[in-house]
């Protein structure tokens, strides 16, 4: 007989041995594929339709991940979609970057514990108004020429090394695999490329069925016109399209599909539900019924769709892209996108809306009490004083010295500001004039003071003050605004980008120094003006630096209450970067139309500890140099903010206007 330690031994072996096997099987019979017969997708078998919403966790500060999700699947929504940003997780080469927001899998899985499945998108081109298409820059050091998007071979060698080391990742979380990644793209959008070529596009399915194999469907994304369906169609990859809202049946938008895959499911994989904004215009609004009416006709034909964006977030830093239209347009700070839920997570009308359709669709409950707006802090005005000025400052890099201009990826810098300077050789004509091409924005300064502004795609000329004469001190100051992010991905290069000539003769002999502005770089700034370590050559303050000049100071949160997002309002500076706790929170410029910058309270210090403010501007202060922290975003030149009468712990219901400002159906409208 077997005694009784032998007998609960067995029985415990028994009971790991029909989990593990439970588990096994789980795994083993988890399937999404497709049925292009009935023309549905099969989730364990059974036929599947999916509503998603794009949320993208590189935009987001991690704290926020699971309030954000929380709020996407409490509106209906089955699945989330993500693209996957390569210049976030390889900053460097081959230094990888996959914790604190970067944290990708986390990511997932949270959305996982959700409910929410998962479609994945990794490029390596996502576009995504990010600079250069979320390519990394250091590419552009590595192979000025590149060609993206091809089938050149110093292009495939990263991308292959690079999908190496994130499908190391990855795997696991494929649904055949027990996670929950249903759906991966392949490229994006790749109909609309100029280049068009077909061998790059089966190198790039076959390198993600190494990968994917038959644990995830495999899938493109191109605009409703046959000729971009045609062109980024994919053999034995599921061809999807991507439209906003429309006036006649979706089923009309996919005629064009059909005619190249006649059967199989319908997807719009972006439904665009907000649009994009660049700097100089107004913020992009899209009216809600229109919205409604096209989800709810995509609902009623088994169309499977993904809201882009249902939540935009931020571009903080120098990640934000540019558009590709004849003039340069640098996308803003902010990613709010006009989605359902706003850029700092609150619930507009446009959300309730939705998830009232959904709901009704679905034949469920509809719990508005479940969701909460996050606080926001109204702490007023902090004073800044002058520090340096940008030229003077001790952080920028070694000099590099050439006979003539070369870009910053030539000098191995990629974002931020870089400084040509020197010395004027001969006497100048009255008046004398300037000549140099630039990307994307430079001030032009004699003896380290401005006397005009060159910008790409607009002026390449200036004419120089007549006190200008030989011996003095020609620098020019270029701004990365961000890399082009669509069309073309050929002349992303930043600097300056030609010879210089005054009064056609060509100027040589030139001093580069640049200005990354990471955080280290103003950390050691920060220092400095503390008096924490001191500079050799240079006194810190300058009562009245020459512009582009640094301004600090300091915010001190309530005693009584712990931090909480707030907005930092620019209103009357001119252009440039804040800085808070030496985190770049992104530009700001004043033609707008944003005007506020989005600070999460993970950025700020509770009291007793002061917050740090620091704020490179290039042109002007607000005549009494004060900067304010409110409690409502300013996106548009015509929202106003109303001083609260009494600080509140919590934020109100949007009040924004929903109305339609311009229309857009699909993101083809560039061209």
């Amino acid at each position: 007989m077997l005694s009784l330690i032998e007998l609960l031994l067995l029985s415990t072996t028994s009971a790991l041995l029909v989990v593990a096997e439970s588990t096994d099987a789980l795994k083993g019979n988890r399937t999404f594929d497709i049925d292009y017969d009935n023309d549905v997708f099969l989730k364990d078998g059974k036929p599947f339709t999916y509503m998603s919403g794009e949320i993208h966790y590189f935009r987001i500060p991690r704290i926020y991940w699971e309030d954000r999700l929380k709020k996407v699947q409490a509106a209906g929504f089955n699945a989330i979609s993500t693209y996957v940003e390569w210049s976030l997780h390889e900053p460097s080469p081959s230094v990888y970057h996959f914790t604190a927001e970067a944290d990708i899998v986390e990511f997932i899985r949270i959305a996982e514990r959700l409910g929410l499945l998962v479609i994945l998108r990794p490029g390596p081109y996502i576009c995504a108004e990010r600079d250069l298409g979320g390519y990394p820059a250091w590419l552009l050091t590595v192979n000025p020429k590149m060609q993206f998007r091809t089938s050149d071979p110093s292009h495939t060698f990263f991308v292959s090394r690079w999908f190496k080391m994130l499908w190391g990742q990855l795997q696991p979380m494929l649904y055949g695999n027990g996670g929950p990644v249903i759906m991966v793209q392949v490229e994006n959008e790749y109909g609309s490329y100029p280049v068009h070529d077909l061998n790059y596009l089966l190198w790039l399915r076959d390198l993600y069925r190494s990968y994917v194999g038959n644990a995830a469907v495999l899938f493109t994304t191109d605009g409703p016109d046959t000729q971009f369906v045609n062109r980024g169609k994919i053999p034995g990859v599921l061809s999807t399209i991507d439209f906003g809202p429309v006036s006649t049946s979706p089923a009309k938008l996919f005629e064009p599909l059909r005619k190249i895959q006649p059967k199989g499911p319908l997807v719009n994989s972006e439904f665009y539900v907000g649009w994009l904004t660049y700097w100089g215009e107004e913020f992009s609004r899209s009216s809600i019924p229109p919205i409604l009416k096209t989800m709810k006709d995509m609902i009623a034909l088994n169309i499977s769709f993904n809201c882009y964006m249902i939540h935009g977030g931020t571009n903080f830093g120098f990640t934000s892209g540019s558009g590709s239209s004849k003039h340069y347009q640098a996308d803003i700070t902010s990613y709010d996108y006009d989605a359902p839920i706003s850029e700092a997570g609150d619930l507009t009308d446009k959300y309730f809306a939705i998830k009232d359709l959904i709901a009704g669709e679905k034949n469920t409950s509809n719990n508005k009490n479940e969701e909460k707006e996050t606080p926001k802090g109204d702490y007023g005005e902090v004073q800044l004083k002058p520090l340096i000025s940008l030229l003077k400052s001790p952080i920028g890099r070694d000099p590099v010295y050439t006979l003539f201009p070369i870009t910053m990826e030539a000098i191995a810098e990629r974002y931020g500001f870089i400084a040509y300077t020197t010395t004027i050789p001969y006497e100048t004509q009255d008046p004398s004039v300037l000549q140099v091409n630039v990307r994307d924005r430079a001030q032009v300064l004699i003896n380290e003071v401005e006397v005009s502004v060159l910008q790409y795609t607009v002026i390449n000329e200036t004419p120089l003050p007549s006190d200008v004469t030989k011996g003095k001190k020609l620098t020019i100051l270029v701004e990365n605004m961000g890399r082009r992010n669509y069309n073309l991905l050929s002349d992303c290069t930043k600097g300056i980008i030609s010879n210089a000539t005054l009064d056609g003769k060509l100027l040589q002999n030139w001093s580069i120094v640049g200005y990354p502005l990471t955080f280290d770089n103003i950390s050691r700034l920060d220092k400095y003006a503390r008096g924490s370590i001191m500079s050799p050559s240079v006194n810190f303050p300058d009562p009245s630096p020459a512009f582009p000049a640094f301004y600090t100071g300091t915010l001190n949160l309530p005693e009584d209450e712990p931090a909480q997002d707030t907005f930092l309002d620019m209103t009357g500076w001119g252009k440039g970067v804040v800085f808070i706790n030496n985190h770049n929170m992104g530009r700001y410029w004043h033609i707008g139309p944003q005007r506020t910058l989005y600070i999460p309270k993970i950025y700020l210090l509770d009291y007793p500890h002061k917050n740090r403010i620091m704020i490179l501007e290039l042109h002007f202060t607000a005549p009494n140099q004060t900067v304010r922290f409110i409690s409502k975003p300013l996106l548009s030149l015509k929202d106003k903010y109303d001083e609260p009468k009494v600080l509140s712990k919590s934020a109100s219901r949007s009040k924004w206007s929903l109305s339609s400002l311009r229309s857009k159906s699909q993101k083809d409208v560039e061209k």
